[in-house]
């Protein structure tokens, strides 16, 4: 399971709102995917909230996503079901000096051809990759504003 880590000089609070509110992750997200998520389901982000998710990443991929772990200021955990299989991300939060150490990590749960074929490749050489700009993404947009 790829997994990255970055230093935020940022509250925990501030970024746990910030990767909490998944209609965000256009912001965060790979450019090249022209990413556009939705919030689905009713009254304020926590666990079980849904969103509708839609991108450019081998085709159009078409996601239902469902935050899973809510814990405040610590640790989320959102499910991607779609043409890719179920795929799960997560963030962990810790203090860290003057901001806080972010983790995240990316697991396929139960993927899909093509990527049940090409797990090694992504696993191995793509996603550590994608994770890390991910993370320096929302590390730039939050010691900004």
């Amino acid at each position: 399971m790829p997994e990255q880590s970055i230093t935020i000089n940022a509250p925990a609070e501030k970024v746990f709102n910030y990767v909490a509110d998944i209609s965000k992750h256009s912001e965060w997200g790979n450019p090249g995917q022209k990413l556009s998520v939705e919030k689905t389901s009713d009254g304020p982000i926590g666990m079980g909230s849904t969103f509708k998710s839609t991108g450019q990443q081998f085709g159009t991929q078409n996601d239902t996503v469902k935050i899973t772990e809510y814990v405040p200021n610590q640790k989320l955990a959102y499910e991607a079901d779609g043409n890719a299989g179920l795929i799960r991300h997560t963030f962990e939060i810790a203090p860290s000096g003057e901001g806080v150490q972010v983790t995240k990590t990316f697991e396929a749960l139960k993927p899909k051809f093509p990527l049940n074929v090409l797990k090694p490749v992504v696993y191995g050489f793509i996603q550590p990759g994608a994770l890390k700009s991910d993370l320096a993404r929302i590390k730039a947009k939050l010691e900004t504003s």
